[in-house]
Formats: structure tokens, C-alpha cells, sequence
């Protein structure tokens, strides 16, 4: 555009230019994914062929190899040798294992393997059972590398079960009265998935770490930095560290209550999900447990025992409510991030225990609710449904409700990334500076309206600091989308007479 306040000459006229600067898209913000920390299987299973040698050795190519056998918990198979034939190798007899180890303990040892000869003073000799330099054999073992404990993001169902083994047992246990859990983390995937997350990131629980509690301390501070961990569920397992304790139960609820508040604090909005050991002894009951707690961040399930059906043995079986809250978070996961779980239906469950079913009536659902646990209940339709979508802190709506928190932590991350990637900071500040800060983030608010995130915004205002000239602040209002959780009708029975004509015309 012509400078017309100049020396230099323009033309009369109208002159138009764009002094607009560009829109910043803020990056997606990941809603869809469920994060899941808690024991699994512990260990992998891998198969390989290898050649053997007696004057050398051959190294496996995993590292963690178990090369003896572990009684457990988890009990861990020594590896299995055969030759292409399937003849089966003995160890100490036909083949031995050297195991280097590496730094870092167990996880990054290389373990080497190493044919024997039935004359340790000829090693060209064949072994006991006629294993001879140059012949390959297949060797499948378990291991348990440094990547396991690490969180990983899968979208496939085989594959976390490739990687933290079956979700449930394939054989009944002698005590019809036992769990067929086989891996936690693998079960709470399923469900997880089953319930519309589009992915899950799965945490397994290091044994190496401590009880059960220090376990899962050590795998929160593994999901401290990370955005796409907005919707967690720790896997209360019932074990060592006693998970049907009221008090135990407290220290852990509470452990991750405080993650979440202090992760969202530093930028990541997250909320937890959590259900209880099905050993629970509820002495102290779930609306206690909910109370002490009062967290907008913490979501406390009910009932802490479901049935599941195990299609390998025929059967249902008792899980307990941690898989429940796994269900919930998927649901939500599923959800837009303005939608709750207000009678939501979950799946992935063929009901609930009949004692634990009697015992579910309105009064005890209303005390639950009132203090701030989501129950799940069966409705008329005789469908597994949300009552109400509640967290453990009821002392306002903005809090109660699950959705309104998370459309401010998705806010959050839409104006944090959207500001950032409009390359704004750094640059000088010149005359313009403020209208290119409200210009990027009435886009990203615009954005934000336009995904259906927020209802709406206002009162957009931008300044330059005047004790500090580097910084420019930013404030706006927004309008968040608020739950419809009632809706009162009101009828009432007329019993006023008109007059009627009969048939054949005559006046009643």
C-alpha cells in the first residue's frame, strides 16, 4: 500500500490492503487415547532358530533372557532347545547358555548360547543327543528387555497381547473361587478398546520397584511430560502391597490424585480413573473412600466386582472395579470432549455378582452418587449404563462434572500448542506484536468453538506488560458446554366432563 502520509506523490483514490496475520491451526490434541498402568504378564515369549558351535557362541536376539527357569510370581518357563527335527536338547548335556551381563542390570543382558560335546576332551565330538557343530536348532524363551517397562501406544488389540500375554486365563483354575486373570494390563486394554478408545497406552508396573504402590509411583513419573496421558487408570491388583485395605486403598487413590493435580498444574491435563480390588472389604465404604479424596480430577467407580464372560473356559468371571474404570475411560475416550458419561452404556461385561446386584437400590445409588462415585448400573433395558458421570468432588457442577474439566485441560493444550507453533516467541516486538498475539489466539478460540470444545468466548484482551516490556499477556472468558442432568415434566389428570353426542344423535 502507497504511504499517503509521504513526501512521495499518490494518486487520489481508494486504497485497500491485508494487515491480517495468518490463522495459526493449532495441532490436534490427543482425546481418543486411554492410559493404563499396571502388572502384566512380565515377560515376553520369542522364538528363533540359531546355528550352534562348540568352539564359539552364538548370541540370542533378545536381550533379558530368562535362561533358567523363575518360580514367581510370575512363573517363567526355562527356554526350550530343539533341533529343525524336533528332537529335543537337553541343558548341561547338549547345550549350555553364557550370559554377558550389561549395564543396567538384567534387562540389556546378552545371553549367548553354546553347543556341548559328550567328550570334554574333543569338543568336535557330537553332544549326548547328537548335536553337532554347523546344525540349527529353534529356541523359544522369555524375556523381559529394557523397552517393556516403558510406556508404549497401541491401537491393536494382538498386539498388546503379543507384548504383555493373554488378557485371561485359557484354563480354569482348580478354585472355581480364583481369579483367570492373566494379565492385568492386557484385560484392562481389552476393555478399554472395547469401549471406544481409539488407542491405549500401556505402563506395566516394575516388580524391581517395590510393593505394588512404590510400582506405580515410579511409572507416574514416567507420564509426567507426556500430553497424550490425559486419561489414566492405575490397576489396584491385589497383592503384596494389600489392595483391600481402606487404608492402603486411600494411599494409593491419593497418589494418583496428586499426579493428576500436579501434572495439570505444570500444563498436562489429565484425569484418573479408579476402581477398587474386588477383595475390597468395605469397611470403609465407596462414598467415604470418594469424600476424603474430593478431587475434580480423580473419577472413584462402582461396584468394585463385575462378571465377565471367558470364552476359553465357558465361564464368567469375577473382575474387579479398576476394570471397570478402564471401561468408563474408554467410553469417554470415545466421547466428543464436551460429552460426559452421563447414562452412557459400558460393555464388556455380562452383569454383576447377585449379592452386589440386590444390594444396588435407590438409596444406596443416591448416598454413592451424592458424595461423588460413578456407579454403574443396569437400567430397564437391562443394559450396563453410567448413572451419573460424576467426580469425586460434587461441591459445584464445573467440578462434579467429568466433561467440564476436560474441556479445559483440551483447551489448555489447544492454546499452549497453538501459540507455540505460531512462532511468535522470540520475535521483536514491534508496534503490531499485540495484534498478532490476539490474531493467533482468536484463531485458536475460533478453532476451539469450531470443534465443538467450547460453546463460545469473549472478552479477548491483550497487553504489553509495563513492568516487564518482553512479556504480552493474554486473557479471555470462556463458555463451556454444561451437562443436560435433568428435565422436569409435569402432568396432571383432567377429569372435566364434556358433552358428547351418542350414535343416534341423541344428547346425553
Amino acid at each position: 500500500m502507497p504511504d499517503i502520509s509521504s513526501a512521495t506523490y499518490s494518486p487520489p483514490g481508494v486504497y485497500v490492503s491485508d494487515d491480517s496475520t495468518p490463522v495459526v491451526a493449532p495441532r490436534s490434541v490427543a482425546t481418543s487415547t486411554v492410559t493404563l498402568v499396571g502388572p502384566a504378564l512380565g515377560y515376553e515369549t520369542f522364538s528363533e532358530v540359531l546355528t550352534v558351535y562348540s568352539a564359539s557362541v552364538t548370541a540370542l536376539t533378545q536381550r533379558g533372557v530368562y535362561a533358567q527357569a523363575v518360580t514367581g510370581p510370575p512363573a517363567i518357563a526355562a527356554p526350550v532347545v530343539r533341533t529343525l527335527s524336533g528332537q529335543l536338547m537337553t541343558f548341561g548335556d547338549d547345550y549350555t547358555f553364557v550370559v554377558v551381563a550389561g549395564t543396567g542390570g538384567a534387562s540389556t543382558a546378552v545371553t549367548q548360547i553354546k553347543r556341548l560335546s559328550a567328550d570334554e576332551g574333543d569338543l568336535t565330538k557330537p553332544s549326548p543327543n547328537g548335536l553337532e557343530d554347523g546344525d540349527q536348532v529353534r529356541i523359544t524363551y522369555q524375556f523381559t528387555n529394557s523397552s517393556y517397562y516403558e510406556p508404549t501406544e497401541f491401537e491393536d488389540y494382538d498386539q498388546v497381547v503379543a507384548r504383555y500375554g493373554p488378557a485371561l486365563l485359557s484354563v480354569a483354575p482348580v478354585n472355581p473361587m480364583a481369579s483367570q486373570v492373566a494379565s492385568p494390563l492386557t484385560l484392562a486394554a481389552k476393555v478399554a478398546l472395547e469401549n471406544g478408545a481409539v488407542s491405549v497406552i500401556c505402563l506395566p508396573t516394575n516388580p524391581v520397584a517395590g510393593d505394588l504402590r512404590a510400582q506405580l509411583a515410579a511409572a507416574y513419573r514416567k507420564l509426567e511430560t507426556n500430553h497424550m496421558a490425559q486419561l489414566i487408570v492405575p490397576l489396584l491388583v491385589d497383592g503384596a502391597y494389600d489392595t483391600h485395605t481402606p487404608e492402603n486403598v486411600q494411599n494409593l487413590l491419593a497418589d494418583i490424585k496428586l499426579h493428576c493435580e500436579t501434572a495439570a498444574s505444570n500444563g498436562y491435563g489429565r484425569i484418573a480413573f479408579a476402581g477398587v480390588a474386588a477383595t475390597y472389604d468395605n469397611t470403609v465404604g465407596h462414598d467415604q473412600l470418594a469424600i476424603q479424596q474430593e478431587s475434580k480430577r480423580l473419577v472413584l467407580a462402582y461396584p468394585n466386582r463385575m462378571l465377565m464372560f471367558n470364552s476359553a473356559v465357558n465361564a464368567s468371571t469375577e473382575v474387579d472395579g479398576f476394570y471397570l474404570a478402564a471401561a468408563m475411560a474408554g467410553r469417554l475416550a470415545r466421547n466428543p470432549v464436551n460429552r460426559g458419561l452421563t447414562k452412557q452404556t459400558i460393555s464388556s461385561f455380562t452383569g454383576m455378582p447377585a449379592l452386589v446386584a440386590q444390594g444396588m437400590t435407590r438409596s444406596f445409588r443416591d448416598s454413592l452418587s451424592r458424595s461423588g462415585v460413578c456407579v454403574a448400573e443396569i437400567n430397564s433395558a437391562n443394559r450396563l449404563m453410567v448413572r451419573h458421570g460424576v467426580s469425586t468432588d460434587v461441591s459445584s457442577v464445573l467440578h462434579q462434572e467429568i466433561s467440564t474439566t476436560r474441556i479445559g485441560d483440551t483447551l489448555l493444550q489447544m492454546v499452549q500448542s497453538g501459540m507455540e507453533a505460531s512462532g511468535l516467541v522470540g520475535e521483536p516486538i514491534t508496534a503490531e506484536m499485540t495484534m498478532s498475539v490476539k490474531s493467533s489466539l482468536v484463531g485458536i478460540l475460533e478453532q476451539a468453538v469450531g470443534d465443538a470444545v467450547i460453546v463460545a468466548y469473549d472478552q479477548v484482551l491483550v497487553r504489553q506488560m509495563s513492568t516487564d516490556p518482553s512479556i504480552i499477556e493474554a486473557r479471555f472468558v470462556y463458555k463451556p458446554a454444561i451437562p443436560l442432568n435433568y428435565i422436569v415434566i409435569k402432568f396432571a389428570v383432567d377429569l372435566t366432563t364434556g358433552e358428547t353426542t351418542a350414535e343416534g344423535g341423541e344428547e346425553l
